[in-house]
């Protein structure tokens, strides 16, 4: 913890006081944090906390016997030191023989000064212990506001112990034993939300620098690099549903960056090993190609309801395949005499596959059509 947290005791079910910080204020609540971590943050009743002794107490007792006194003390090696009541019985030179109050059975410790305080008269804290400040906080800042190492330089300048994001109303809340502490929070609130704001575009040119710097590492420790473009209208296939395509790529070993130029819809793909980037190509190439089918055949190689077809692009893997009538000729793709375009779109791959496919069905026809005009 730092040393300007807001210290606090915390009374245990065995009695003693234990040193905790206020992490947050609820309604007669609060959440504090122990020292060391020795236990998990704690939402306690402000009737089991109290204030530290004042420092003015500390260093100037003088002990007598029969003093009521607290000693700083553990019942056992797992437990953390707290701050136990018990009465001085006897004094011996710089030793303290002390007896514990509100044990069942007696029992006695000696221990030197250092380890013995008057007791601590103060009450349990109440809403009116703290002063706080509560500051709304702007919408664009309150994700970033959650880091409270975000806030130290502002605590300092207010005077305050505690400063933290409140979820529940959206504002900044800090928390001090200086009553002058509130005005000084309005008074630096719009200057601390300015530097906050600047904080927040610093951060983000760093972490693009650092990305960039990344992968300009990576392309220059890669061994191998692949380069493809895909026509713009194919963009969309290539990239995959919410980026799927690419986050694919990417997860194949080897591969160590994929840039994506997306005015000229070219690829660059950058990997260990030329294995590597030719398999994360396969996810991302998409294209188109067509087959010249005599019209004669056409019938035949579509099947009956489809079913010839739709057995080659489920085999394949295309992405769908168009039958070009002779009204809605496109301008890329060549249309031959007597010939019908079935053109496939999909992954290179799946188009070699779709061609091969249809290709060898189309062999099979000939030689089919051949043998029955034979036979006739």
């Amino acid at each position: 913890m730092e040393a300007d947290e807001l210290e606090v005791e915390v009374c245990g079910e065995n009695g003693a006081y234990y040193k905790a910080f206020v992490k947050r204020a609820h309604d007669g609540e609060l959440t504090v944090a122990f020292e060391n971590n020795w236990q998990p943050d704690l939402r306690l009743p402000y009737s089991s906390v109290r204030l530290p002794p004042p420092l003015s107490q500390t260093g100037q007792y003088e002990p007598h016997v029969d003093d009521e006194v607290e000693v700083l003390s553990h019942a056992n090696d797992e437990e953390p030191h707290g701050w136990w009541k018990a009465r001085l019985t006897m004094i011996k030179g710089d030793f303290f023989v002390l007896e514990y109050v509100g044990w069942e059975a007696a029992y006695n410790e000696i221990v030197t000064l250092d380890r013995m305080r008057q007791p601590n008269r103060n009450p349990p804290i109440t809403s009116s212990t703290f002063f706080e400040a509560r500051i709304p906080l702007p919408e664009e800042l309150q994700e970033f506001s959650k880091d409270r190492s975000q806030h130290k330089e502002f605590k300092k300048a207010i005077g305050a112990a505690v400063v933290y994001f409140n979820e529940d109303d959206s504002s900044l809340i800090a928390l001090s034993l200086n009553e002058q502490m509130p005005k000084l929070a309005a008074m630096l609130s719009d200057m601390h939300f300015r530097n906050l704001k600047q904080k927040i575009v610093l951060l983000s040119r760093t972490e693009e620098a650092t990305k960039q710097l990344e992968c300009t590492r990576l392309h220059e420790t890669a061994g191998h690099v692949e380069e493809f473009s895909v026509r713009e209208d194919l963009m969309g296939l290539s990239i995959g549903a919410h980026g799927a395509n690419i986050q694919q790529a990417r997860k194949v070993e080897g591969v160590t960056a994929i840039d994506l130029d997306e005015p000229t819809c070219t690829f660059k793909i950058y990997g260990e090993t030329e294995k590597s980037v030719k398999k994360a190509r396969q996810y991302l190439e998409y294209g188109e190609d067509s087959v010249q089918v005599p019209r004669s055949l056409i019938g035949k190689v579509i099947g009956k309801q489809g079913r010839i077809v739709q057995e080659i692009v489920d085999k394949s893997g295309v992405v769908r395949v168009k039958i070009e009538g002779d009204n809605e000729q496109q301008t890329h793709i060549k249309r031959e005499e007597g010939q019908v375009p079935f053109i496939f779109v999909g992954t290179v791959e799946s188009i070699t596959n779709a061609k091969v496919l249809l290709e060898y069905h189309l062999a099979h026809l000939r030689v089919w059509i051949f043998g029955r005009n034979s036979v006739q």
